[in-house]
């Protein structure tokens, strides 16, 4: 028996899944979801006195300090920047306000819109001084937006507190797209939990599962948010190098050690498309795992792309578990 609690944050549910080896510490987990709140305070750009929305009001100006953790996030997304050559980048926010996905509302902008966007956009113009731990903004009008890694980092920080708090088993959904387990779905097995990859249009339909141990897990996509300008398709994630929306595939989903890692992967690589990350896994040998949906000609007809081996609880129809790169 599984026992779930719940806590709205970060426009999304969060769900923390306790074992029933742990249910019993339900009280525990209900006060460190709570946690939530507090981290959504300091890195939202919806409240003006975050530290996000700080820095967005005045770091074109003058370099404005932040707690050690927002120092921290905003250097390790950085360094996501440079190890993707640009694919992942905190300050896109200017181009997905062009295309009008801000608003949930998407639109096809002008040539001149999008260069103008472009102009604001760089992670190689935010400027560090660890002394003071602080951030400037070489570029006028930029402005950081923590979305693309910002909720891995809360799933993180909200792991360390349950397990302060003498948890040991439990998985964590941060709106369906970001998962971290810890321990055993059942209680000693050493099996860790089970999680099942959806269809990127058909979200309650199952492709595959596979097992979480001690993992995390973020899908990216443009299966949910896209819209159609004169026959064609545009998805709402957005490529920060070239201005226009981004990737080859439906959705990536990324495994890795921790959800922060794994939520700024699956961004970039699903930016950077299917050649890019298969380029990728031949030279970094450090890269998360990564299993990609392709779309096929028939509607709604995919095709799983395994970048790596996967411990498969049921292995998507058509592919070879033994051989699991994908053939061009």
């Amino acid at each position: 028996m599984l026992t779930t609690i719940t806590h709205r944050a970060m426009a999304a549910e969060f769900a923390v899944i306790l074992a029933e080896s742990d249910a019993h510490l339900v009280e525990p987990a209900l006060e460190a979801l709570e946690f939530l709140d507090q981290i959504e305070a300091r890195l939202t750009i919806y409240q003006d006195q975050s530290e996000i929305a700080r820095l967005n009001a005045s770091a074109s100006r003058h370099p404005v300090a932040v707690s050690a953790e927002t120092y921290a996030l905003l250097q390790r997304s950085n360094a996501w920047s440079d190890r993707t050559a640009g694919a992942f980048d905190i300050t896109a926010g200017p181009l997905v306000r062009a295309w009008g996905f801000t608003q949930r509302r998407g639109r096809k902008p002008t040539g001149q819109e999008i260069d103008a966007a472009l102009a604001r956009v760089g992670y190689q113009h935010l400027q560090f001084d660890d002394v003071k731990r602080s951030v400037k903004f070489a570029v006028p009008e930029m402005e950081i937006n923590l979305g693309a890694i910002g909720k891995g980092f809360a799933l993180d920080q909200l792991t360390a507190t349950l397990q302060e708090r003498g948890l040991a088993n439990f998985l964590i959904h941060g709106g369906g797209s970001s998962v971290i387990a810890r321990g055993d779905q059942v209680g000693g097995s050493g099996q860790g939990w089970a999680v099942g990859i959806s269809h990127p249009t058909k979200p309650k339909l199952r492709l595959a599962g596979i097992r979480l141990r001690d993992q995390a897990l973020s899908t990216s996509g443009s299966g949910k948010q896209f819209f159609h300008h004169r026959g064609r398709r545009f998805g709402h994630v957005i490529d920060p190098r070239t201005g226009y929306p981004a990737g080859d595939l439906l959705s990536l989903t990324v495994v890795a050690e921790n959800a922060t890692d794994a939520e700024a992967c699956s961004t970039a690589y699903f930016v950077a498309g299917s050649e890019a990350i298969a380029e990728a896994v031949e030279s970094d040998l450090a890269l998360p795992a990564m299993v990609g949906i392709a779309a096929e000609q028939r509607q709604d007809s995919v095709q799983v792309l395994p970048f790596a081996k996967f411990d498969w609880i049921d292995p998507p129809a058509g592919t070879d578990p033994d051989d699991p790169l994908p053939r061009a």
